[in-house]
């Protein structure tokens, strides 16, 4: 590929280089060559004004006929005449790899690739694809596609009354990214709309990058379906912080993974989608699910003043809509301060006493076919004068038409002036009415669902909150010394003494233990860390011994002991009669304390990520944990912790002692550094579990896999 990265480094020197082409890409442009049948019909030639009112088009085609006096056919790319700055490719697959060099070679440096049939359609799409990334990086060529249109340079007209920002949209679908851009239609207003498609060379994170810089963007919205260098988006992401860019984002592939079943419980619990959410928690990133509100999300972004809070004033015509309003504001955490009487006083001036006005606002209905619109308007005024209310939502329909238009109209008068944003939710499926056309008019953002709006209001204070407290994550940690090399030497489940050893050299504290190989060994063992102890098979093809009963907790005695010895074997080779046994670990019991699980597991897009959550036998029935990939920080372990729902269990629940969290930080943040040292060689980790007592967090039990 152009740009492959392996480190944060080089992450940004390549996004720095991706910029200034980009920039490059998107300068206006002269002459535009399109490859592929030859069109010179009207609407062919209209259609490609989005390329620039004055720009010459010519044509590639190996015919060589079909022009005209002012559009040219040209057999070859290498034949194009000076000037040509840009190449759109709508050929056969077969042909690009040959087509990219040909203009590579006539000195074109900017290349669309709309072609499909790449690796979208498998092996021989993924060779081809190979080939065209080999031709731009030999030939320092920039390409957006394959797989992808033209859009990159349509023109979108800024609605009538837009206030706010502009978005830039970054999809890797055409298709999906056009119902977005529709939103012009609701008075949303984009910057540019990029599809990246297959991403031979240029990436989403080259463009969260690029738009992160854009003075014309004020948000970052994208559909992705996955990601390419991870090293780059990371970098891209860390920018977009840095330049107040939030970005909005509609990822796909949320399901578990698939049928592959890991060796651990983290394994299990981190499947891939977790581990991008955990990123996205990292970066501030908002993830949405749908396209509408990711459209929606983003124009509220958008148009919403930096700063600006989300306690809400709500209003409505009806008392059902704000009773609904209500209850939805306050699912989704969104403030609703109650007015004082001295203001609920000044709006029954205007409205009859028996409507709700405390907040939300109930108008009743009647009020807005029967007063002016400056006595309705002044409702919007008491509302936005109340110092505890950042915004106004209100809810609408087109239902009872006169009641909708008068209020939308007292919406155009009131909002593009008002001193706190208004925001409509639209709750209807008709939109060809006069009303609905001035609430576009007024420049507000507008909702289809309470829903949706509200959840947007919560992801725009969870990123101010955010934003904050964004900071890099340092990539550095301590290399793996010889002792843990050797440990990790062979692929598969570690033993006992190398997964002991990894650890303690990694400064993970262990329960104090031993190892034995014979009864006499147990009960010598056991009598000198004292009872009672546990004992457990160890063995590689047992990685879970609790679940097949190779584990004994409360060993009172040395007689005990031996007892246990012999059971806990023969029971092993009962189950597998070819499994290795590499003998019984005595262990100090450990008990009194929060269970806790502590992983490592890789992702095979994201890399390493860390698991912290609730441990013990139940770990994956309550699957309450929270995932991140690596590089983490002491801030992200505690936002982890904090945010368990077994959390004010550590804090100290109905009178217990507060756990020892911080031991428990220390403990994730040595396996995390453990797991950015090791890289690869580390498929798969648990501590589990790891008690958390008050006055210290121990790691009882442990898996280890090692990678190839």
């Amino acid at each position: 590929m152009q740009n492959e990265v392996h480190d944060d480094k080089s992450a940004r020197q390549a996004l720095a280089q991706s910029r200034t082409d980009i920039e490059r890409f998107f300068a206006p442009k002269k002459a535009v060559a399109i490859a592929g049948s030859v069109d010179v019909s009207a609407n062919a030639l209209n259609y490609l004004k989005r390329l620039g009112e004055d720009v010459k088009i010519s044509y590639i085609n190996p015919k060589g006929v079909g022009g005209t006096d002012d559009v040219k056919v040209y057999k070859s790319a290498l034949d194009l005449p000076d000037g040509v700055d840009l190449v759109v490719v709508k050929v056969g697959p077969a042909t690009v790899p040959q087509l990219v060099e040909d203009c590579a070679k006539r000195g074109i440096k900017n290349i669309i690739v709309f072609s499909s049939g790449f690796a979208e359609v498998g092996p021989e799409g993924v060779e081809l694809e190979k080939k065209v990334a080999a031709t731009a990086k030999q030939y320092g060529v920039r390409i957006i596609g394959p797989n992808t249109n033209d859009n990159t340079f349509e023109k979108f007209a800024i609605p009538e009354n837009h206030r706010g920002g502009l978005i830039a949209l970054i999809t890797q679908s055409g298709y999906n990214g056009r119902p977005i851009v529709e939103g012009i239609n609701m008075g949303v207003g984009f910057r540019r709309w990029v599809t990246a498609g297959n991403e031979v060379d240029l990436e989403v994170a080259d463009f969260i990058e690029y738009f992160a810089h854009d003075d014309q963007a004020s948000v970052i919205a994208c559909y992705v379906e996955g990601f390419k260098s991870v090293p780059k988006l990371r970098a891209a992401l860390e920018t977009a912080n840095e330049k107040n860019k939030p970005v909005i984002m509609l990822k796909m592939g949320s399901t578990e993974r698939g049928a592959k079943m890991a060796a651990s419980h983290t394994g299990h619990l981190s499947g891939s989608d977790a581990v991008a959410t955990g990123l996205f928690r990292q970066f501030g990133v908002t993830r949405v699910r749908e396209l509408d509100e990711l459209q929606e999300t983003a124009n509220l972004f958008a148009k919403l003043p930096k700063g600006c809070g989300i306690r809400a004033a709500m209003y409505s015509p009806s008392g059902g809509s704000s009773t609904l309003m209500a209850e939805v504001a306050e699912q989704h955490g969104v403030p609703l301060p109650v007015f004082s009487k001295e203001r609920q006083e000044l709006i029954y001036e205007l409205l009859p006493r028996y409507v709700s006005v405390a907040n939300p606002v109930d108008n009743g209905g009647g009020f807005m076919m029967t007063a002016k619109q400056p006595e309705r308007v002044k409702i919007f005024q008491l509302m936005a004068d109340d110092p505890g209310v950042d915004v106004i939502v209100v809810g609408l329909s087109a239902s009872a038409p006169l009641l909708a238009n008068n209020m939308c109209a007292d919406i155009l008068a009131f909002a593009p002036t008002a001193s706190k944003p208004v925001i409509v939710v639209w709750g209807s499926v008709v939109t060809d009415t006069q009303g609905y056309r001035d609430i576009v008019k007024s420049g507000v953002p507008i909702f289809r669902s309470y829903r949706k709006c509200f959840m947007a209001l919560r992801a725009w204070a969870d990123y101010q909150a955010f934003s904050k407290t964004a900071r890099r994550r340092s990539h550095s940690a301590p290399a793996l010394n010889a002792k843990q090399n050797a440990a990790l030497s062979k692929p598969g489940v570690l033993s006992g003494n190398d997964a002991t050893t990894l650890l303690k050299e990694a400064g993970i504290p262990l329960a104090g233990e031993a190892l034995v190989n014979s009864a006499s060994d147990a009960r010598k063992a056991a009598e000198s860390i004292g009872f009672p102890v546990a004992m457990k098979l160890v063995s590689p093809n047992f990685p879970h011994k609790s679940d097949v009963g190779l584990v004994k907790l409360g060993v009172s005695s040395g007689e005990l002991a031996e007892a246990i010895y012999t059971e806990l074997v023969e029971r092993a080779k009962k189950l597998d009669p070819k499994a290795q046994i590499d003998g019984v670990v005595v262990q100090e019991q450990v008990g009194g304390g929060v269970e806790m699980i502590v992983g490592l597991s890789q992702d095979p897009v994201l890399g390493p990520a860390l698991t912290v959550g609730a441990g013990g036998i139940y770990a994956e029935i309550l699957r309450d944990v929270a995932v991140r990939p690596l590089p983490v920080d002491e801030g992200d372990i505690r936002e982890m912790i904090d945010g368990l729902r077994l959390a004010p269990l550590l804090a100290g629940a109905r009178g217990a002692k507060p756990a020892d969290k911080e031991g428990l930080v220390k403990i994730a943040l040595k396996v995390a550094q453990l797991g950015l040292a090791a890289g690869p060689k580390v498929a798969e980790l648990d501590l589990n579990p790891i008690i958390v007592q008050p006055n210290r967090a121990v790691a009882v039990d442990s898996l280890v896999v090692a990678g190839e």
